[in-house]
């Protein structure tokens, strides 16, 4: 039902395609498809790995550097997040206009051999401008890459695809997590940096010579005009779209939940329960690795396959799982029995992961061809500059406040320099445990919006019921 202020459906719905009847479309093959999905597996895997090593070797860093919370929590955010959403938008307007697949080569090169520069950096401002530099370079890899998937796709299976590259998070977790943990118990966080950021360089050039370009909206059955519509008309499709609005907070909530955890999870485990830093990143990858990989294949899969017969459930499936997740990862994280901890912070990963399939599908379903890149960067945008940023910094403050409280006396003067003090390392981890649950609480307002963004999806993807 139309609202005052709300538009028309067909200001917000694409043209109808035309049915792709076969199982390949036009011009690209299955095999086509398939390497596709592994050669951008791959570039989301090495990008996260890049974007979240410093999550893995936080601890150290703070301790070798001197570093608060405050400013773990801009390492891991604002420092990667605030240019990487802002040149987001002009780079996907070149994805609208020029080769996508050259775009993500070149931006994963540069990104590659920032994170390998970040191994130089003698104090936080150095580790700062190196971080910015990862989030430059990784700016030009997520829309085109969400753009590719569909051409390469049609609508009715892009939750599904969007769900398997999701598994770029647990692969990450599970080889950069495990892999840089080791490296920096043995050779320092420094090197740790090295390991991850100079096969990037290499698997650029791989990404150029070998993944194909398709043409726009072949997967739509009908092919894009060559005219690109300005950003203007971008910005009106989508401001005209309630789905999309709703859409926008949710994930930006979602962002910001999570990469508060992927930030201070290793922290979290080292403080409270005496383990090493390899400990830490086995217990985190045991934890993640499955159940999130699990979400987001599953929750790409079950969206798909349940929105044939009712197109809210791409709506519907996150906002019950946001809840879950919300439930469940409070009840970890305030566990003090590490056996428990690990136990019962399995299952949320599993909620917390299902968005990722039906979010991005949403996004690419209500837009032309042409303006998918574009779509994807705006949502990118926020989920990025207020998500990924605000969310770290927003934990690592609360966790000083927390600690600060549970410490008696003058935690600042007293444990500035001297976190190895019992009662300072004790006061340190309750205030992050405290800090952990409070902020995964927010789940459930992204549950909330998610419901909200089903509401409106029979009317503005309408054109999907008429595919076969």
């Amino acid at each position: 039902m139309s609202g005052p202020g709300s538009v028309s459906a067909e200001t917000i719905v694409p043209p109808p395609a035309v049915p792709v009847g076969s199982a390949e479309v036009p011009g690209i093959s299955t095999r086509d498809r398939r390497y596709a999905v592994f050669m951008l597996l791959v570039v989301s895997t090495v990008a996260f790995i890049d974007r979240s090593i410093l999550n893995t070797v936080g601890q150290a860093i703070k301790t070798d550097l001197h570093l608060s919370d405050t400013q773990l929590g801009l390492l891991g955010g604002a420092a990667f997040a605030i240019l990487y959403g802002v040149l987001a938008i002009p780079v996907a307007r070149l994805a609208e206009r020029y080769n996508r697949v050259r775009i993500i080569s070149i931006s994963m090169a540069a990104w590659s051999a920032m994170t390998a520069l970040c191994a130089a950096a003698g104090g936080f401002g150095g580790l700062m401008l190196a971080r910015i530099g990862v989030g430059i370079g990784e700016a030009g890899s997520g829309a085109p890459s969400q753009s590719l998937v569909g051409d390469y796709f049609p609508p009715e299976k892009r939750a599904s695809i969007f769900g398997i590259l999701g598994l770029a998070t647990p692969i990450g977790i599970i080889f950069g997590g495990i892999g840089g943990a080791v490296v920096a118990e043995l050779y320092g966080w420094r090197a740790a940096f090295l390991l991850v950021g100079l096969p990037g360089i290499a698997l650029a050039a791989v990404v150029w010579l070998t993944l194909k370009e398709p043409p726009r909206g072949l997967s739509d059955g009908r092919l894009a005009s060559d005219v690109t519509p300005p950003l203007t008309e971008v910005l009106r499709r989508l401001g005209g779209s309630p789905a999309f609005r709703n859409l926008v907070f949710a994930g930006t909530m979602v962002s910001f939940v999570g990469y508060a955890g992927m930030t201070f999870a290793h922290p979290f485990f080292v403080r409270n329960f005496d383990v090493g830093y390899t400990e830490a990143a086995v217990a985190f990858a045991v934890i993640n690795s499955l159940s999130l990989g699990s979400g987001s294949v599953l929750g790409g899969l079950v969206a798909d396959r349940l929105g044939r017969r009712d197109i809210r459930w791409y709506g519907w499936v996150p906002a019950i799982c946001m809840v879950l997740a919300a439930i469940t990862y409070m009840i970890g994280f305030s566990q003090t029995s590490w056996f428990w901890t690990i136990l019962l912070l399995s299952p949320p990963g599993f909620f917390a992961g299902v968005f990722t399939g039906p979010t991005f599908a949403i996004t690419s379903n209500l837009v032309e061809p042409r303006m998918r890149a574009s779509a994807t960067a705006i949502l990118t945008l926020t989920m990025s500059v207020l998500g990924m940023t605000l969310g770290p910094i927003t934990a690592g403050w609360l966790s000083d406040i927390f600690a600060a409280r549970a410490f008696v006396g003058d935690y600042a003067a007293t444990c500035a320099d001297a976190t190895m003090i019992a009662t300072c390392a004790a006061a340190s981890a309750e205030g992050l445990r405290t800090a952990l649950v409070t902020v995964c609480s927010l789940y459930v307002v992204a549950g909330i919006l998610f419901y909200r963004v089903a509401g409106h999806l029979p009317c503005e993807l309408a054109h999907m019921k008429d595919r076969p």
